[in-house]
């Protein structure tokens, strides 16, 4: 696994890097006068954290709880951080999705209760864990009004907006929360540039990360080759502030100049 030394070298790439990520890692939270939270959304990843934080909220709000997530992109790591940990035999991993494995993580290492699980097992993308989420509920004649969202903090603003969209049009109003589980950083210690000591064990490899925050920041935007309103219109509008787009094209140098991930981490 490649160092992030490697990639950035000043303090002021360390801190565009955590600038991108802070925006991204959207906290929306209930207050205390808010109304009590209905149901909780993990939309499938490859960070455990998140789904260990989303079962924790469940149980709290005394909610069920959907794990929405099929087999994609990430199912591979996850797969791999659950065998590296072996927290489930190998039947509830070959051929499983995401919301399958979480499930099983959930009631076997968790103590969620099964009968408050509710798996959503078809989607393969932000944009179909709101869809497919939306309807199942339907089908299972759930309405809820109050739900917090979990998802990887690189995609959480994302996944916000999305369910948003996908929602305002349901016969069920809802209001959404957001928890990201944690705000990644990154800091130096020793030379090395590496994740903030207070953040979880087995996160992304820096080449992943990278690229997962490389890649939100033109899907947010609303141009022609974004998701928002005037391009693909999968989300609303997003502002994405200047400092931002500084901090972007600041990484997007770095990167694009760096034979390594040229062409690659940049898609």
């Amino acid at each position: 696994m490649s160092e992030f030394s490697s990639f950035l070298k000043t303090q002021s790439d360390i801190h565009a890097v955590n600038a991108i990520a802070a925006f991204l890692s959207l906290t929306v939270l209930p207050q205390p006068d808010s109304k009590p939270v209905d149901l909780v959304v993990h939309a499938g990843n490859a960070i455990l954290e998140t789904a260990h934080a989303a079962c924790k909220a469940a149980l709290d709000a005394n909610c069920p709880l959907v794990f929405s997530g099929g087999i994609g992109h990430s199912t591979m790591l996850l797969v791999e951080r659950v065998r590296a940990e072996n927290l489930l035999p190998e039947e509830n991993l070959e051929n499983r999705s995401e919301s399958e494995i979480f499930g099983a993580l959930a009631s076997q290492v968790w103590n969620f209760p099964k009968e408050k699980l509710i798996l959503e097992t078809r989607s393969t993308n932000c944009g179909e864990n709101a869809v497919f989420t939306k309807s199942l509920l339907s089908e299972l004649e759930q309405k809820a009004r109050t739900i917090i969202l979990f998802q990887d903090p690189t995609m959480q603003l994302r996944t916000f907006v999305t369910f948003q969209k996908v929602w305002q049009d349901a016969s069920c109003k809802a209001v959404f929360y957001s928890y990201p589980t944690f705000v990644p950083r990154l800091q130096t210690q020793d030379g090395i540039t590496i994740y903030a000591a207070d953040l979880p064990f087995g996160l992304w490899s820096p080449e992943r990360f990278l690229s997962l925050i490389m890649g939100e920041i033109p899907r947010l935007r609303d141009d022609e080759n974004g998701y928002g309103p005037l391009g693909r219109g999968f989300i609303p509008h997003v502002d994405i502030p200047a400092e931002i787009e500084s901090a972007y094209q600041h990484v997007y140098g770095l990167l694009n100049n760096h034979g390594k991930t040229k062409g690659r981490i940049l898609t």
